[in-house]
């Protein structure tokens, strides 16, 4: 009998799991901004620097709004369009809708993302977004990227 010391993790017995690949990094070189098949949602579709806020604030282009969210949307020099969430404690009280309200429009923006166009977009959550349930507030979003996407094309084609 082989006796294991007990800080040593003992070696896992062989699991009938699947071992599934990483997306590794032949994937950054995607058209897409998001790699295909994976649920992540990397720096490059984000707005991260609060100069990326500000130019979509003061520049704002596109305006669209219903009763829990407010979209806000401007022209980018990336050549795809980039995400920025505003849910303050304000409209949601608690971190854990808060957190929610944003997982529901990251997964609804991934989506999407390839319909939309070159755009910088924030969006801003209203009062009573935390009672919304996850089928309304995607059912929101959808009927908002709908009318951003004709709001973009009306533009363009001017």
């Amino acid at each position: 009998m082989v006796s294991v010391p007990a800080w040593q993790p003992k070696m896992a017995v062989a699991s009938s799991m699947p071992v599934v690949p990483r997306a590794g990094p032949s994937c950054l070189s995607d058209p897409l901004p998001l790699c295909s098949g994976t649920k992540r949602f990397p720096r490059r579709v984000r707005l991260t620097e609060a100069e990326d806020y500000q130019r979509v604030f003061k520049g704002c282009g596109y305006r669209l709004n219903n009763s829990w969210l407010t979209v806000l949307a401007s022209t980018s020099q990336q050549p795809h369009p980039r995400l920025g969430l505003a849910i303050s404690r304000k409209v949601a009280r608690s971190a854990v809708a808060r957190n929610r309200i944003k997982r529901v429009i990251r997964e609804s923006f991934r989506h999407w993302q390839t319909r939309l166009g070159p755009l910088d977009i924030v969006i801003l959550g209203r009062g009573g977004i935390s009672a919304r349930t996850t089928r309304e507030l995607d059912t929101s979003l959808e009927k908002l990227w709908l009318k951003l996407i004709e709001k973009c094309a009306g533009s363009s084609s001017k």
